[in-house]
């Protein structure tokens, strides 16, 4: 398996095709268990008397019914309708190999479906096997497409069950033949039988009448005759018992339809395709309902996550904001420490003079020391930094070796004890640094995450992680402060004590998600790790739709990557327990679980609206995409954001969460792969460092 990153196209064709069978097993089934109404025909007796005056064979553009129309005289044919059954099936079966005697059955793909073991077998011990439709009700009476389908349908059922096709049609009782012309126009040779077995003398009660009645019964049949015997009940099969006791001393013979003529089975090899397919359809109905079943057990537990989180968010961050505001009410004396900055560029050209100048234009009281690590830049990223020659600011150089190293880099060279990590394309506001590093008054902090907010948000992409950003990473580290159990420290807005930073061994290249497994480890080392909201910091997002999908990749399967290197927090006591209980746990229900699931939800809804006929199922996605709406607009008024972006949230919905399980799902996979990812970063375009500038500038109301 190569070790980049595949295009999103793939996974788009992927996801599309799995849906697409997914969706196919799902109709298929709901086809096969739907079957409509049964028609009214004409009575059965004078259906059956029609038969016996024009034979039981219509003439179709097969050659045996051009050949035959009636039975030999002694022939007798019994002709199952109704079947295979598993309980009467086998019983009948084993009475025609007891008296080696032979069959037609005449079934119905459902059944055929249902049960392949008794096809095969019927196949393999001589008997003929002929179809009667699809599913229980004719298909004579219904449009020549849907015909079509039943019939075609009928004969993937017998080519995956037995590999064979079939020229026989066995016409319902009571359907005059000129109403299965375009059957027989199609090729059949269609079957009427002319005696059913209901309709001849009985087995008699006493020893007198048994002569009398098998002599009856041999008059009627001595012309040759097909007999339609219902293949699902006991009356039944003691009838074929009696008849093949009572008839075959006197010379009659129980075979098939077309043995007199063909002699044996008219079966034809069915190609490899037609046995595929009717493998798929025999597995698709079999397990369609299993799949019902996980698929009402998936939205159960989405609804049952996402309520969880809208309490989780009522509770948990609410109480964090007012918190907050009843420590602003009487806030502590300002904590001014001297900092260190550090920004690891690897061709940041477009942006990092921006971000460079925000740093330095800071309101921190105390020394502001900007560090720049020019991660083997291509494009001139270190001589910009320098060409600005700006106080306190320094470029260091070295060879391309990734962020991670490139951040250790930095804190061997930093002077202070606070050390805060920002990303190359990210632009402070004035009051940033001094809103990030309060909570460190507190020597127990041993980081603080900033909210990262997305400063080129004018497009609809941008939008969308605008709102993805408030609604999900922001609103989930309120939550998740609430619980003491952040799992990450952003990149682009973080401050870390360097004790900290010494105990957890700096920043580890095990993983793509460097700043999840740093704080992961912080944490379970006891320090808190903490969330400042006011400590704003502009971003830019990728603007196209491969440059995220190649992030959120990376992030997806550096966030697994976390997960799995800290398990044993699961497990553990204290504060590393807390985490592992608590902060993993989240991880894997909402960021993990919940985006696996989320295609069950746009199965549930197609399924229920165009397949099952099941209004509902919108109704309950409707409800659904109701509480994520009203969640993301609670989520913007937490983070002090205007809800004029919510009008996007919908159609981000339809369209972007796609995109975010398609990575999740991409990222398991490989995971479980044990695929190692390199290092992927966004191409700048600079296109919104102008936009970036002035949203920090500008800011957002609510800052305190």
């Amino acid at each position: 398996m190569s070790r980049t990153a595949r295009g999103p196209w793939v996974h788009w064709v992927t996801l599309c095709a799995g849906l697409v069978l997914l969706l196919a097993v799902l109709g298929f089934y709901a086809y096969a268990a739907s079957a409509p109404a049964t028609p009214s025909h004409l009575p059965a007796s004078r259906a059956l008397g029609e038969a016996r005056e024009e034979g039981p064979l219509a003439q179709g553009n097969a050659s045996l019914g051009e050949r035959m129309r009636r039975m030999p005289p002694k022939t007798v044919t019994l002709a199952f309708f109704g079947g295979p059954d598993p309980k009467w099936t086998p019983r009948i079966l084993d009475l025609l190999r007891e008296r080696r005697a032979h069959a037609t059955f005449f079934v119905q793909g459902t059944r055929v479906n249902e049960q392949p073991d008794l096809v095969r077998r019927m196949v393999a011990e001589g008997h003929e096997v002929a179809i009667a439709g699809f599913r229980e009700p004719d298909p004579t009476t219904v449009s020549r497409l849907r015909r079509g389908l039943e019939l075609t349908l009928a004969q993937g059922a017998l080519a995956g069950a037995a590999g064979v096709h079939t020229g026989l049609f066995g016409a319902p009782v009571g359907v005059p033949r000129e109403a299965m012309a375009d059957i027989a126009g199609d090729g059949y040779v269609l079957v009427t039988p002319d005696r059913d077995s209901g309709d001849l003398p009985s087995r008699p009660d006493d020893h007198q009448d048994q002569a009398a009645t098998t002599g009856k019964l041999a008059a009627e049949l001595a012309s040759g005759a097909v007999i339609r015997v219902r293949d699902r009940g006991s009356v039944d099969a003691d009838a074929v018992r009696w008849m093949l006791t009572v008839l075959e001393p006197q010379g009659f013979r129980f075979t098939t339809v077309s043995e007199p003529i063909a002699g044996g089975p008219t079966h034809s090899a069915a190609g490899l395709f037609s046995r595929l397919l009717g493998s798929f359809l025999g597995v698709a109905q079999r397990h369609g309902g299993t799949l019902i079943v996980l698929l009402n057990a998936g939205i159960g537990l989405i609804a049952l996550l996402a309520l969880l989180r809208s309490i989780m968010q009522l509770g948990l961050a609410h109480t964090a904001r007012r918190l907050r505001a009843e420590r602003a009410a009487d806030p502590p004396p300002e904590y001014a420490p001297p900092v260190s900055v550090l920004i690891p560029a690897f061709n940041e050209s477009a942006n990092i003079a921006n971000a460079v100048r925000s740093l330095v234009d800071s309101d921190h009281r105390a020394e502001v020391e900007v560090i720049v690590v020019d991660d083997g830049s291509t494009d001139g990223t270190g001589d910009i930094v320098a060409a600005l020659d700006l106080p306190g600011v320094t470029v260091v150089r070295q060879p391309n070796a990734g962020k991670p190293l490139a951040l250790n880099t930095g804190v061997r060279y930093a002077r202070h004890e606070i050390v805060i990590m920002v990303d190359g394309d990210t632009v402070f506001e004035p009051d940033t640094i001094r809103q990030l590093v309060q909570p460190l008054a507190d020597p127990a902090v041993g980081a603080v995450s900033g909210n990262a907010k997305v400063g080129n948000r004018k497009g609809v992409l941008g939008r969308w992680q605008h709102l993805e950003y408030c609604s999900g990473s922001s609103l989930d580290r309120q939550i998740l402060d609430a619980l003491g159990c952040i799992t990450t420290v952003p990149g682009a807005v973080g401050a870390f004590r360097k004790a900290a930073l010494r105990a957890a061994g700096g920043l580890a290249t095990a993983t793509l998600a460097e700043d999840t497994d740093l704080t992961i480890a912080i944490s379970r080392l006891g320090w808190r790790v903490t969330y400042q909201p006011f400590a704003r910091a502009w971003t830019e997002v990728p603007s196209t739709l491969g440059g995220l999908y190649r992030q959120r990749y990376r992030w997806s399967y550096g966030v697994l990557q976390s997960v799995w290197k800290h398990r044993r927090s699961l497990t553990e006591s204290g504060a590393s327990g807390r985490m592992g209980r608590y902060g993993l746990l989240y991880v894997g229900a909402f960021h993990l679980l919940l985006p696996l699931l989320a295609p069950v939800l746009d199965v549930y809804v197609l399924y229920g609206l165009f397949l099952a006929e099941a209004p509902m199922a919108v109704f309950i996605w409707l409800a659904f995409l109701l509480i994520q709406t009203v969640s993301a607009g609670y989520a913007l008024r937490l983070d002090g954001e205007r809800l004029a972006h919510l009008w996007a949230y919908p159609l981000q919905q339809l369209v972007y969460r796609q995109l975010m399980y398609v990575v999740v799902i991409q990222s398991l996979i490989t995971a479980v792969h044990g695929t190692r990812l390199p290092w992927q970063s966004n191409v700048r375009t600079g296109a919104a460092d102008r936009e970036l500038v002035n949203s920090a500038a500008r800011g957002l109301p609510g800052r305190r």
